[in-house]
């Protein structure tokens, strides 16, 4: 069957349309005359004043359709920032953008004062979140961990800080290097900065500054300073991993310089330089590295006098003669009145390797304030003895307090005077017992000789002022008149120093 064109359908149909309608559809049927012709005359001619109001001048009858009022009509209304119309524009540098906003960064479109546009909203790639280029280098996932971490090398480096994301930086430094690191780039965003060794340990944190800035300062956090060789990786994450937190961008400065000299436990720091054991090329600080020094932990060389006291004002480094045995009390734990190192005891003139009667004045450098006798001197059955003794300056003639707390017990000599006598017996305690004496100007030799009637063994010694303040200006030294007679001598030729041989 052949198949009829639509025009004929759709007439046929509106033929039909037309009759049941009883309308005459070639044209309306005219109004009759009267007066409901006159109104709807009258309608008629406001009904053409309105549409030649509405469809503005030249647009006559032409029934085109009006534009839409909204944003590309070039007319700024509403919550537009800009309008163009036609020249709306989402490449085009500095136009109006499609949705009528005005171009900004992050729109992907280079802008005037603008140097780049990749259309994030996040660092760590060429382009920053202000539209600048990266200033350093850039992190790269995955870097969660001290495994993953990203190479960098000293510089800045860049990167961003989603929620719930760790950031870490690897940075290899050398055996006893110090690492800094200064936050300069997403400050107060509610991180943690942390440093971890080359097995993964933490060893130190970042502090805030008043800007909030992280800084890993060596001098400040100690584990920073005196690092293993090897990678050192630093992680930047949420402080709380409850409550995560973001960085459109950070940025780190990092640094791998000198360690400074920090406060170490005595133990580890012989000759008191800040500069840990395992790190310190002259352990004793004598001028002579440890291996070319006879003695490495005993002051023999030619460095400075490196002698005083402690913090505190205890002394320390001393020269000792013992252990003595076979002696008797005449009161308890009152050292004997023999007369072991000299004769008599008072005449004694200490220095290193000098005969001490049957033993040899020897160095002593105690790592701590309370001098223990019974690691060295302990090997022999009480009652025993030891002797101490150094030699002191005052920078003025002055009265002051020698202090003891020996255990058991003790006397002392300053110069040929005794001084001080203890003849009970107790454990050592800090300025247990005290004497007056008077310091001269000029050097004077301490000498203190200790009973022990078995137990623990040791004792403190310093000197306190008027006030009852520990003296820390005193000089000290290990021979008389103030010099120290510490060489690299070593007479039988077994590579040990006489200083510091037991059997030179």
């Amino acid at each position: 069957m052949r198949a009829r064109p639509l025009s004929l359908l759709f007439g046929a149909r509106a033929g039909l349309l037309c009759a049941l309608t009883l309308s005459a559809c070639a044209g309306e049927p005219k109004a009759p005359a009267g007066e409901d012709g006159a109104t709807d005359g009258a309608d008629g001619a406001a009904d053409g004043a309105s549409d030649g109001e509405d469809s503005g001048a030249g647009d006559g009858d032409s029934g085109a359709p009006l534009p839409l009022a909204g944003c590309g009509d070039g007319v700024v209304e509403g919550a537009e920032q800009c309008d163009d119309g036609a020249g709306n524009s989402d490449t085009r540098p500095d136009a109006c953008r499609t949705s009528c906003a005005l171009p900004t960064c992050g729109d992907a479109v280079i802008d005037s004062g603008e140097r780049c546009d990749d259309g994030g909203r996040l660092g760590g790639d060429a382009c920053r979140p202000d539209c600048s280029p990266a200033a350093g280098a850039l992190e790269a996932e995955p870097n969660d961990s001290p495994a993953t971490a990203t190479p960098t090398i000293a510089g800045l480096t860049e990167g961003a800080l989603t929620e719930g994301d760790v950031d870490c930086l690897v940075i290899e430094a050398p055996a006893c290097a110090a690492v800094r690191a200064a936050q300069t780039e997403g400050c107060g965003a509610n991180l943690q900065l942390r440093l971890h060794d080359p097995v993964g340990r933490l060893v130190a944190v970042g502090l805030p500054d008043a800007a909030g800035c992280l800084q890993l300062d060596p001098s400040l956090s100690p584990g920073a300073a005196f690092v293993a060789a090897g990678p050192q990786t630093l992680c930047l994450s949420a402080l709380d991993t409850a409550t995560p937190t973001s960085a459109p961008l950070w940025a780190l400065q990092i640094g791998v310089e000198d360690s400074p000299p920090t406060e170490i436990d005595a133990e580890d720091d012989i000759d008191r330089d800040g500069i840990p054991a395992s790190c310190d090329e002259d352990l004793d600080g004598d001028g002579v590295p440890n291996d070319e020094d006879t003695c490495p932990e005993l002051p023999n060389g030619p460095g400075p006098d490196l002698l005083r006291t402690s913090g505190d004002g205890f002394l320390r480094d001393l020269l000792v003669a013992g252990p003595y045995t076979g002696t008797t009390s005449a009161d308890r734990c009152l050292p004997s009145a023999d007369d072991l190192v000299a004769s008599p005891d008072s005449a004694a003139a200490p220095a290193p390797g000098v005969e001490a009667g049957a033993q040899v004045w020897a160095v002593l450098r105690s790592a701590t304030d309370r001098i223990e006798l019974l690691t060295d001197f302990g090997g022999v059955s009480a009652p025993r003895e030891v002797y101490a003794a150094v030699y002191l300056r005052s920078p003025t003639a002055r009265v002051a307090t020698l202090a003891l707390g020996p255990d058991d017990g003790a006397r002392a000599w300053l110069d040929a005077a005794e001084v001080l006598e203890v003849s009970s017996c107790q454990g050592t305690n800090v300025d247990q017992f005290q004497a007056e004496v008077a310091l001269s100007g000029d050097w004077q030799r301490l000498m203190v000789k200790v009973r022990d009637q078995g137990g623990g063994w040791g004792t403190y010694i310093r000197l306190l002022d008027g006030d009852g303040l520990p003296i820390t200006d005193l000089e000290l030294a290990l021979g008389p008149e103030g010099v120290d007679v510490l060489d690299q001598t070593d007479s039988d030729g077994d590579g040990v120093g006489d200083v510091c041989d037991d059997t030179p």
